[in-house]
């Protein structure tokens, strides 16, 4: 067995399963809001990777998630050879999720050879392939988690939409809606984004986006406005530019801050997320400013996916690394 298998591991390979019968393998599962993926990583560093339904508890239902668990621990028993499966996913220690997770790897045999993860952790050691290194992510919500060298890990953000979740989509979408109402009622000047907005909602004066933004349960809604802000600021809104810049700079005090608490010289990150994924002017933003904050971020682009990061920390533990 290649011992450096976490670097060799081919994310474009797939095997059936006939063809990876009889090797070793371990399983790692990425579950998110809107898909699940489960890799089986064989001892040859090739994988067979498979693609779910949401992995949600709160927004599926119980009975929907245990029918999803089912499909998945079906996956694994059938897997020859699989050591050891690790399960990441947001809200992983909801007592009521852990409690239904636990069982179905009871009944079907690999309750002994389990781990559960938080979804970062997971994304955290696909990057960095398990080595040091941290990652940013601002998508709807905002979140970056370290690990240095000593093994000791680190997280700043990610308390939620009402508490924090500083930079991220729901925290521009928040100020974009901000600019607009003051702007109308005379606190700022006029901006191009309560046109960009009337537009998005269809609606006419401020009293349609009002009753839009109050009438919107999910947060996803007003995240979605922060392409307003790339729009505007593309075409010389000084306020859209503005919001994006500070959002930035906040966004970036996490990275700062997981970078001193660590206390390494230097520090490998990865930026992740709807917001960081694309190449948009608010990703350049936060980019100068990692870049040029003092500090010696070094940005890369992340190893592996979480679901592949997932199976390789299986594999790893399975082999007693």
């Amino acid at each position: 067995m290649n011992k450096n298998v976490c670097s060799t591991v081919d994310l474009r390979a797939r095997r059936s399963a006939q063809a990876g019968k009889g090797l070793r393998k371990a399983a790692g599962i990425d579950g998110g809001g809107t898909g699940t993926t489960l890799v089986l990583l064989q001892e040859d560093g090739r994988q067979e990777r498979r693609h779910f339904g949401a992995f949600n508890f709160n927004s599926i239902g119980e009975e929907r998630f245990r029918s999803l668990l089912a499909v998945l621990s079906d996956v694994i028993a059938g897997a020859e050879g699989c050591e050891m499966v690790c399960i990441g996913a947001a809200g992983i220690s909801n007592p009521q999720m852990k409690e239904m997770i636990l069982e179905a790897g009871e009944k079907y045999g690999f309750s002994d050879r389990l781990m559960l993860r938080g979804d970062q952790e997971i994304a955290l050691y696909g990057a960095m392939s398990g080595a040091a290194g941290a990652i940013l992510i601002a998508g709807t919500g905002s979140i970056c988690t370290g690990r240095g060298k000593d093994g000791r890990t680190v997280r700043t953000g990610g308390w939620g939409h009402l508490i924090d979740d500083v930079g991220s989509g729901y925290s521009i979408g928040r100020d974009v809606l901000r600019s607009v109402v003051r702007a109308c009622d005379g606190r700022q000047e006029q901006t191009l984004l309560t046109e960009l907005v009337q537009e998005h909602w269809r609606v006419s004066d401020l009293e349609g986006i009002i009753a839009k933004t109050y009438e919107t349960t999910e947060k996803s809604n007003i995240a979605a406005l922060s392409r307003l802000a790339e729009e505007g600021a593309r075409r010389g809104d000084k306020a859209a530019r503005q919001l994006l810049e500070e959002n930035a700079e906040d966004l970036c005090v996490l990275a700062e801050t997981v970078y001193d608490r660590l206390g390494e010289e230097e520090l490998s990150m990865c930026l992740m997320g709807g917001l960081l994924s694309h190449d948009t002017q608010y990703r350049a933003m936060v980019t100068r400013r990692l870049q040029e904050g003092g500090r010696r971020i070094l940005l890369k682009k992340l190893d592996m996916d979480a679901a592949a990061g997932a199976a390789l920390w299986a594999w790893n533990t399975a082999q007693g690394r």
